[in-house]
This record gives structure tokens, sequence and C-alpha cells, in this order.
């Protein structure tokens, strides 16, 4: 479904199923909304939600796409004119404040963060990464392959959320950043 041309409208239409399915997943958790919640919290029938989605899954999954589709082009301007290896820093320090804001929506998510969404996501990341890492907006990794270096950035990345999303404790979006930064480059990050 997600291959379609759409109109203005449809755009619209589709977009106001996935803020209703946030909103409501932020509100309930994933686990205590239906297909009909998201249809209504969008003033919209059933018969609309599936001409755009197959399932609450497939709507859920729609809204974190456009959520790190957003988040990417956004990253991306945001750091462009930086020098390497600040670039990458100020990239992640971006990225794990973006994650910060939005833990709500995502550790609501319930039963969908053991499914195949981890896989879903992870390659979701790889294929934005290897993208950067093939047109030169990134560096990471002198000498590692593109698609060996993506691979291994991303499964930190997730790790390090996964263990940041259960040891909360652990520090601040500014303090993951750098854990990561040191993690990746071996040396403290640039201030």
């Amino acid at each position: 479904m997600d291959n379609v041309v759409r109109t203005k409208q449809q755009q619209k239409t589709r977009l106001a199923f996935i803020n209703a399915c946030v909103r409501l997943i932020i509100e309930r958790g994933f686990d205590r909304i239906t297909v009909t919640d998201i249809a209504n919290g969008a003033d919209y029938g059933r018969w609309a939600f599936y001409q755009y989605f197959e399932s609450k899954e497939d709507v859920a999954w729609a809204a974190f796409e456009y959520w790190m589709t957003q988040l990417d082009q956004t990253l991306v301007q945001a750091v462009l004119h930086l020098d390497y290896p600040r670039r990458e820093y100020e990239s992640w320090r971006l990225i794990f404040r973006a994650f910060y804001e939005q833990r709500t929506f995502l550790t609501r998510l319930d039963s969908l963060r053991v499914s195949i969404w981890r896989e879903r996501a992870k390659e979701l990341l790889i294929k934005q990464f290897l993208q950067h890492l093939n047109s030169g907006q990134f560096a990471l990794m002198q000498g590692v392959r593109p698609e060996i270096a993506a691979r291994l950035y991303v499964a930190a990345f997730m790790e390090l959320l996964e263990y940041w999303g259960t040891h909360p404790d652990a520090g601040n979006d500014e303090a993951m950043a750098d854990e990561f930064f040191t993690f990746i480059f071996n040396c403290p990050p640039p201030k």
C-alpha cells in the first residue's frame, strides 16, 4: 500500500490516520486500541482506514517510518555544514534527543517492541545510514565497507537505545550521544 502515488487529499487522510494512531498509542498503549478507535480518532470510518492500511500494526509502522523519515531529513539539514567528526556527533545528539522526546510513544508500543518491528526498524535505519555513507554526507569506520559499517553502527545504536529504555537513570540524551560517540570513535566527543 505504501508505493501508491497519492493526491493531496489522500495524503491528508493517510496522515490523519497516522496522527490518530500516535495520539491513541500515547494515551492508551498499542495493545488497548483498535482499528475502529483509530478510524474514529481520525474522523473517518473503518472502510476508509482499510483503503490506506491493512491493520493497526500497519498504521503504527507507518507512523514510525514517517517520524524516522522526517527526523532523517531534519538531521541532515541541521548538520550538513559541520565537519567530520563534529557532524557525526551533532547528528547523534539530535537523534537521541528525538528518541527522548518520543519515548512515550515508543514505550507504549507494548507487544510490537518484541515483534518483527525490531527487524523492520533495523533494516530502515541501515538503509538510511547506508545512503548517507555512500553519498559522503557522513563518515564512519574508515577502511570498513559502508554496508558493514552501517550494520555495525545500527546494531550498536539499537542496543544502546534498548539499554537506555530499560535503564533511564543511565543518563539523558546528551549523555547517551556522548557514550555512543566514544564507543564509535574511541575518543571523547568534540564539544
